[in-house]
């Protein structure tokens, strides 16, 4: 496989996405991490490698979760013959004290979002 990107983008708050290069041959998933600790996989889906243009390759993968705050997280994930695409968006609870920006900007300093391959034996 290829080099993957260093850093993610976040674009706004709430709002994260990124892609490389690197080809899901045999799938993967993307391990979402808040403070260290794994709150979700999302699968990585592998193209189809049957397509006769990189358009006709591409494999669409959505999933929703939600963490152990309420926060609701929406994944999208397009794996084709040129790469992973991947967005992220999250709906904060807006139950409690703290404001939507004040959650959006908390969460934003402790999420990890790691793409993982899956490896043949």
């Amino acid at each position: 496989m290829g080099q993957a990107k260093s850093k993610m983008m976040e674009e706004e708050a709430g709002h994260y996405e990124d892609s490389t290069g690197l080809v899901a041959i045999n799938g993967g998933y993307l391990d979402i991490q808040l403070d260290g600790e794994t709150i979700a996989t999302v699968s990585i889906p592998i193209p189809n490698f049957m397509a006769d243009s990189h358009v006709d390759s591409n494999v669409h993968w959505s999933e929703e979760f939600e963490d152990l705050d309420g926060n609701i997280y929406k994944a999208e994930v397009n794996s084709s013959m040129h790469g992973i695409d991947w967005t992220i968006d999250i709906e904060p609870n807006e139950v409690g004290t703290s404001t939507q920006d004040e959650i959006l900007q908390s969460l934003c300093n402790r999420i990890k979002i790691a793409i993982v391959p899956t490896v043949e034996n």
